[in-house]
């Protein structure tokens, strides 16, 4: 009697998988996720591709998961109703206004003198606390 072995993936996969783990002898209980657990799943995949991209160490592996957050992005920007052309357009703009991340500049941190709490920078820096906290010296 051969043993039957079963796994909890419970993971957005790509389209292809099911058959591929048929055709190695396997059967996947799936189903295809409809529209908001689409695009809720689509920003978990993003989240773990970009873990992986953190993790990989050789170039080979870069890509590998570069490729693979790429294909995230794409299917999350149709089920957004986005065409890629326009993302595209919007990057460029973006890197021309503010630049790339070619030269690798860091910000430790801003001063800003101003009692403005609605300057941009302040006001930015205010609403987004847990990336950015005030430092505050007694």
């Amino acid at each position: 009697m051969v043993k039957v072995r079963r796994f909890k993936i419970g993971n957005l996969v790509r389209d292809k998988m099911p058959e591929q783990i048929q055709r190695l002898g396997g059967v996947a209980n799936f189903h295809y996720l409809d529209g908001e657990a689409h695009l809720d799943w689509l920003k978990l995949k993003l989240n773990e591709e970009t873990r992986e991209v953190c993790k990989a160490s050789t170039p080979k592996e870069i890509q590998e998961e570069i490729g693979d957050v790429l294909e995230v992005l794409k299917a999350l920007a149709t089920k957004s109703g986005l065409k890629w052309e326009h993302i595209e357009k919007k990057c460029l703009q973006k890197k021309n206004e503010r630049g790339g991340f070619k030269k690798g500049t860091f910000i430790n941190s801003i001063e800003v003198r101003t009692d403005n709490d609605a300057h941009p920078i302040v006001n930015y820096c205010l609403n987004n606390p847990g990336a950015y906290p005030e430092i505050i010296e007694e």
